[in-house]
């Protein structure tokens, strides 16, 4: 189902409703990311991948609970999973976007070189330079 499909399927308002939910969705997701012991990490979806969601989250039913659904199977799970493997690294930028040729999500990450936070140093690390 392609994102004209969907608006036709819905109306504009309607639309616009699954648009800010899934912004909110991802809002939340961002601050449970931050809140873990590592997560010093960012993403974002590209539109490609918003509208994968999106398709996902609405292809039975005009349901809420479908949308949260459809982001813990095709963006949590998947960020947990390059979490606890250590591909995600503090300072990365995770580019979440969609692939035609294949069902899901491809996670490309987008390294800066960001030196890692204090709060990660031991404090004999820390004291060490100013005694």
């Amino acid at each position: 189902m392609t994102a004209a499909r969907i608006k036709q399927q819905f109306d504009g308002s309607t639309q616009n409703h699954l648009d800010s939910a899934l912004a909110k969705e991802l809002d939340h997701l961002r601050q449970r990311v931050a809140e873990t012991a590592k997560g010093e990490f960012f993403f974002y979806l590209t539109d490609s991948a918003r509208e994968l969601v999106l398709v996902n989250a609405t292809e039975q039913h005009d349901d809420p609970r479908r949308l949260k659904l459809a982001i813990e199977r095709l963006i949590v799970y998947p960020l947990a999973n390059l979490f606890a493997t250590d591909r995600i690294q503090v300072g990365d930028m995770i580019r979440i976007d969609r692939d035609r040729n294949q069902p899901g999500l491809n996670f490309r990450r987008e390294v800066e070189e960001l030196p890692p936070p204090l709060r990660h140093l031991g404090p004999e690390a820390i004291a060490g330079p100013f005694l």
